[in-house]
């Protein structure tokens, strides 16, 4: 009997730790949102030449997709309370402020190589407020 309330109990607290692990859906966004620019400036990079921008267009097209799907993820949440929303800025904006301090000299970079204009097609959504 003992044996078995232990195990419950220790059943119990693996679930808590396993969900405390998974974050909030506000955090989930987040990390996409920092993967997807982490993941254009890495498929800029690459770009040196018009064949490696031809190259990497279905790179950025895929970091594009995620970008999309993470913000639109974001939009369907209700705005999270005034403590989470401190403990998620305190967090996610300086992974955020460097995800983009990293990928704008890349766009700058691309923008000046042949083929590098029409690879950034590709992103030009995410580069853009309304994300047309």
């Amino acid at each position: 009997m003992k044996i078995r309330a232990f195990s419950i109990v220790v059943i119990l607290v693996s679930l808590t730790f396993v969900t405390a692990q998974e974050g909030s859906p506000y955090e989930k966004a987040l990390q996409k949102l920092v993967g997807s620019f982490e993941s254009i400036s890495t498929a800029l990079k690459t770009i040196v030449d018009e064949d490696s921008a031809a190259a990497a267009k279905p790179d950025l097209k895929k970091a594009a997709t995620l970008f999309f799907e993470a913000r639109a993820a974001a939009a369907k949440l209700s705005p999270p309370e005034k403590d989470e929303k401190l403990r998620i800025e305190k967090t996610y904006k300086p992974k955020l402020e460097e995800a983009m301090k990293k990928m704008f000299p890349e766009l700058i970079r691309v923008n000046a190589i042949p083929g590098g204009k029409d690879a950034l097609k590709e992103i030009t959504g995410v580069l853009k407020k309304d994300g047309k």
